[in-house]
């Protein structure tokens, strides 16, 4: 950490470069002779991240930002705030805590939080960051969880929280045996010193795989920002648990949660239709679930094929967790209705791609009308839509 980056001319410069191509900033002779143009560019690469990803720390001066990496594998403020709304407790520990935007969700909530971090510069970098945040009720400790953990024998908290980081970089299905800290292995130890558990997962994990393996499993939060799933959280208590409640929320949407509990989707019966006058299509987070027969059922639509996972109905339904449809009409002729025409195209259980259907007709990008490709129980379709908000 390099104190120089914090004096105020340096301070003032960084702001007014914000907006600038930090490769460039990069390239160019630094104005500042105790300070190099990549250390600059570092700053400002920061500043504008934080803009939109953490804007506490864009709308407070005197931040030091980590390298990219750590700035990208951080979680969202909105992801973190998230967090700290679906568990409660007085005090919590988190075992990988990074640059702290978690730990800084769950402070705000909290009475107190113990953020372990093996990184002494990222430590140091964090400790300054939530001071200038005025975080008084946050711990940054450096030190690995097994050591702090041998440490400290007879330390317990009402939640422990962990972010596991992959620890074979392999082509191979994610799994979670290659997780660092092993949570298979250290769930009983983490359950012996907390009522609570919460694990932050990648969205590539198996969701019936991951329960198999973790029987302590009581929730399940698919976690999507913007229809893109960006984490699982897992809610583990000691409680052997094998039904576990599934929720899909999708953040910064309009769209309510979906929630059920797992071994209804075997138990659920579609009901398939040709398309009707409404489509639905699923947000991403629902798709995650793999609720698709539950999702039907439960919200009284008809689904148009087995492998769509697009439902219809007609009667218009504006409590949809994801994206509805008016159907305009069918294209019967694509070549004379559709070529060289603009659309928003989507493509469900149909032989081409978006991608290939564009070129096929030489579809150009629009959002005022929809296409969707698809098919249905009685044959393939182009339906011509238009999206309601």
């Amino acid at each position: 950490m390099n104190p120089n980056l914090l004096e105020p001319e340096v301070q003032n410069y960084i702001r007014a470069q914000e907006n600038q191509d930090v490769r460039s900033i990069s390239l160019k002779k630094s104005p500042f002779e105790n300070l190099s143009s990549s250390e600059l560019a570092q700053q400002i690469k920061g500043l504008q991240i934080a803009r939109n990803k953490f804007p506490f720390f864009y709308q407070t001066g005197g931040i030091y930002y980590p390298p990219s990496l750590n700035l990208e594998q951080a979680s969202s403020w909105i992801t973190a705030q998230y967090k700290s709304e679906i568990i409660n407790g007085k005090t919590l520990i988190d075992l990988t805590a990074g640059m702290g935007i978690d730990a800084f969700g769950f402070a705000q909530k909290f009475e107190k939080v113990t953020a372990l971090e093996r990184n002494s510069e990222l430590v140091e970098i964090s400790k300054h960051n939530y001071k200038a945040l005025n975080q008084n009720n946050l711990e940054y400790i450096n030190s690995d969880f097994e050591i702090f953990w041998k440490e400290n024998p007879k330390e317990k908290w009402d939640v422990i929280y962990l972010d596991p980081s992959r620890r074979i970089d392999s082509q191979r299905k994610f799994v979670l045996e290659d997780l660092e800290p092993n949570i298979l292995e250290w769930m009983d130890e983490f359950l012996s010193r907390s009522k609570t558990v919460m694990i932050k997962l990648s969205p590539l994990l198996d969701l019936k795989s991951t329960v198999e393996k973790i029987p302590q499993i009581q929730e399940i939060y698919i976690v999507a920002v913007k229809n893109e799933v960006k984490e699982l959280l897992l809610i583990c208590k000691k409680e052997i648990q094998t039904n576990p409640k599934i929720i899909a929320t999708n953040l910064e949407s309009d769209h309510l949660l979906f929630e059920f509990h797992l071994k209804e989707e075997a138990a659920a019966v579609s009901e398939f239709s040709s398309p009707e006058k409404f489509i639905y299509e699923p947000n991403s987070a629902v798709l995650k679930s793999g609720a698709f027969k539950l999702l039907g059922e439960k919200l009284n639509l008809k689904k148009l094929h087995i492998h769509s996972h697009l439902y219809t109905s007609e009667e218009l339904l504006k409590s949809f967790p994801g994206k509805v449809f008016e159907v305009l009409g069918e294209i019967k002729n694509p070549k004379k209705e559709i070529e060289k025409s603009a659309f928003h195209v989507i493509s469900k259980n149909y032989p081409l791609s978006v991608e290939l259907i564009r070129k096929k007709y030489k579809i150009k990008e629009s959002e005022e009308q929809t296409l969707i490709f698809t098919q249905s129980i009685s044959g393939k379709h182009i339906l011509l839509c238009r999206r309601l908000l």
